[in-house]
Order: C-alpha cells, then structure tokens, then sequence
C-alpha cells in the first residue's frame, strides 16, 4: 500500500553530470503521460559507488525500422529487425545484443542465454535517443537465464479496463521485467518501468539478481479489484520479491498507489511475498502508498537500509509486517536500518507491525521517522532503539503498543534536515541535529558501510541516525 509524488535531493543532482541531468530530461516527455508533476531531476536513481564493468565482445544489433532477420545482425548496417529473431540467436558469454535507441518494440523481450561471472551476456542499447521501448505484452521483459546484465532498456504497460466504481481506476495484468525460476546472477540496470501491475517481479527460484539505478514509476494497474471479496485487492507494485537473495538498490521509485475497494487506497515500492535475505537498500522512493510491505510466512531475513522514502499523498505508509497472528505472518526478522522517512498527510501512517510483533519480527534501528499522521502502531515490544521521532507539533503518535514503551535510546525530537520537503527537499543533517551520533551500528554490522550519498560511515564515533551522516 502506498502513494505517488515527489521528491527533490539536491545532494544526488549535485553528483549528476551534465550529460545525465539531459538525458533525464530528455525521458521526461516520454514519462509524462505516467508522472504527473515530476520534475525531470528527480526522476534520477541516486548515485552508486560502481558501474557493472561490461566485457566488449562480440556484438548483435537490432534495428525496429532498417533491419532485416535474414541479415547477419552483426552491425548496424546489417541489424536484424524483430525481437524474435534476437530470441532465436546464439549469443555466447561475452556476446551483446544491442537494441536500437528510438525504437519501440511489442514484447516480450525473451532473454535465455547462459553467461559466466567473468563474461557476462549483455543486453544493452546503441545509438542516440531515448532508450529502446518494449511495451504491451503481458510480461515485457522475461529474463531465464543467468549472469546477463540488462541495461538502458525501457518498457510500459496499458491497462486492459478501468472500474468506474473505484474512481476509474486502471485494471489488467502486466509485467515489465520478470525473473523466472532459476534466473540468478543477472543484473538489470539503468531501465525503467511504468504503466505496470507489477514493475519488476522476481518470483519464486528466481535467486541472486540485482536491481540497480532504474527508474520504476507509476505502475498503478490493480489485477484484483473486487467489490465482492473482501481483502483480495492486489496489484500496483514497483517491485515484487519473492525469489531469495535479490539485491534492489540506487534506484527511484515513485508513484505506486492505487484504488482499493478493501484497503482504501493500494500499491507499494517494493512488495515482499515468500522472499528471504533479500536487501533492499540506497533508494529514493516517493509518493507511493507504502514502501515495503511484507506477507507469507516463507518471507524472512529481509534488509532495508539507507533509503530516502517521502509522500504528500493520503494514507501513506512506511513499513508494514505482520507476526504469527496474522493470516500472512509470521513475517520473520525483518531488518530496517538507517531510513529517513518524511510522510506529510495528516493520515499517513510509519509503521505496522501485528498480529504478534517481537524482536523475532522486526528489528528497527537507527532511523528518522517523521510523520505528520502516526509513527506507528507495534503491538507489542520489539527491538526497536536508537531512533528519531518526530511530528510537526511536537506530538508524534507513537504507539508500540503505547508511547511509553519506545525505547529509552530513541528520541522525539526535530531531526534538523537541511530542508524539509517532499518536493525539493535537502534531508542532510544540520549541525546540532539530535539524530548525530544516535546509531550504535547496526546497519554497519550488516554491511552497509557508506549512506545514501556515499560517504563513509560513522564520520564520528558514532554513527548517525538516517540515510545521511552528518558532514560538518
């Protein structure tokens, strides 16, 4: 569950260079149609420390407009034309497949070739423009194989139907990115997704992936809408996990929110469902209706740490978990860690955790929490501690089960962010801030040892509560 909006990170643009903040740009056109109000650098995945180095094989190119499938496919002036063709090729490791920017293909993508930790298959884009486009098929993009990187790829969903009784909300099953069982070791970066019901899923058997720098937006269709049946609404996810030791990080995620006849409103960033020790870590995620939300009791051992998550929008939510008195739990050991979290609508909601919340459940440390509806609602003791709450007034709603019972290392008090806000907000500490030096480590421990900007962490002796640490 989640909403959809914006967010401004002057600290992210000030690393962009010029030839990024123009490319970003030049996309915004494209994504207009799916997000609305968003300024172009916003729509920019933060910075990450390194790059995957792509090997310079042998390349095949396919070209939506010149090519021929009867032609060799190995340079542009011989370029197949269809995506079918490039299914059928042999491509060894080390071997490109290198689509044509411009182009504008009807899915799927079917990518089934096996490379090697060494080298790689790539599939990449050539050319100028904006990137190569698939779009309206059921799943977009179908990643089989293994140790393949997937790059600069765009693809967009369409809604198959609307329901006029739930404010026209868009109805329909696609996928943009999809990893089938067995498909590990791939990465997928630089791509985007919107228009989806789910953006990117990694299903079950699907293992040791990684989702990097990419732009997952908008991707509202609800599969599930059903007056009839309470508590079946599914649907509008940027990124479901239920494969195991998935990485998804430096990535923008914004806009997942949609109408529920159950819930209200719907959606979420990232969606855990039977997934175990995944890491989701170093993103921005705005206006979604909740950042992560986890169900089935397979699900466990799952990080969250250093990422930037803000919403404007109503009913919007942070984190939501469940224990063993739950249909869904027990979700176990869920791990959030060094998270600034800024929810502006007076019925936003940080965090849920029920149905038998413990330590065994969730561990929350080290984190920014402000929500001008409630911080949250645990309903019973966990490992919770050294963290910074705060509402405007002064009052946040803290409920674990009652105020009392947060930690006695936590604190209410005003974080001091260099600038506060869902759109064009700066959320750096100032100096004096009161969540300087409140971390003990946790994140640290579970190997993250830089925050959202990169700089190393503790700067002190301390770490800081956030996604930042303090720069004096």
């Amino acid at each position: 569950m989640i909403r959809h909006h914006i967010f401004a990170l002057a600290l992210a643009i000030a690393v962009l260079t010029a030839t990024a903040v123009a490319q970003v740009t030049a996309q915004l056109e494209v994504y207009m149609p799916y997000v609305e109000g968003l300024e172009p650098e916003l729509m920019s995945p933060p910075p990450r420390p390194q790059p995957t180095p792509i090997p310079a094989g042998p390349a095949y190119f396919v070209d939506c407009v010149n090519g021929n499938d009867a032609a060799s496919g190995k340079n542009e002036s011989n370029a197949w034309r269809s995506l079918n063709r490039a299914k059928n090729s042999t491509l060894l490791p080390g071997d490109r497949l290198l689509l044509k920017r411009g182009c504008t293909w009807t899915g799927p993508l079917d990518l089934r070739w096996v490379g090697t930790t060494a080298q790689p298959i790539t599939i990449d884009a050539y050319g100028t423009g904006y990137k190569p486009i698939i779009q309206n098929a059921e799943t977009n993009v179908v990643i089989r194989g293994t140790h393949l990187v997937i790059r600069n790829i765009a693809t967009r969903g369409r809604a198959q139907s609307s329901d006029a009784g739930c404010q026209n909300q868009a109805k329909g099953w696609a996928i943009g990115f999809r990893f089938e069982p067995g498909a590990s070791y791939n990465t997928l970066e630089e791509s985007e997704a919107t228009g989806h019901t789910h953006g990117v899923k990694i299903v079950s058997g699907a293992h040791h992936n990684r989702v990097l720098s990419s732009v997952f937006a908008n991707n509202r269709l609800m599969f599930i809408l059903d007056a009839s049946n309470p508590g079946n609404d599914a649907g509008a996810n940027g990124i479901v996990l239920e494969g195991d030791d998935n990485q998804i990080a430096y990535n923008y995620i914004s806009g997942h929110d949609a109408c529920s006849f159950d819930f209200v409103r719907d959606g979420s960033a990232v969606e855990v469902y039977g997934g175990q020790r995944n890491r989701v870590h170093h993103n921005i995620v705005a206006n979604n209706n909740t950042f992560v939300e986890l169900g089935n009791p397979r699900s466990s051992d799952n990080t969250f740490a250093y990422n930037v998550v803000m919403a404007s929008i109503p009913r919007a939510q942070f984190f939501v978990t469940e224990g063993s008195g739950n249909s869904r739990g027990p979700v176990y050991r869920s791990r959030v860690y060094n998270n600034t979290v800024y929810l502006t609508h007076p019925t936003s909601t940080g965090l849920n955790c029920d149905g038998g919340c413990s330590s065994e459940i969730l561990s929350l440390k080290g984190n920014i929490i402000w929500s001008e509806g409630r911080i949250g609602y645990i309903d019973q003791r966990t490992d919770e501690g050294n963290n910074v709450y705060w509402r405007a007034d002064g009052r946040p709603g803290i409920f674990f089960p009652t105020p009392s019972d947060m930690a006695a290392t936590s604190k209410i008090a005003n974080p001091l962010f260099v600038k506060a806000s869902v759109g064009g907000g700066d959320f750096r500490l100032r100096a004096g801030s009161p969540a300087i030096g409140v971390a003990v480590g946790d994140a640290q421990r579970a190997g993250f040892p830089i925050d959202l900007a990169g700089v190393s962490v503790p700067q002190g002796g301390s770490a800081d509560a956030g996604a930042y640490e303090y720069l004096p």
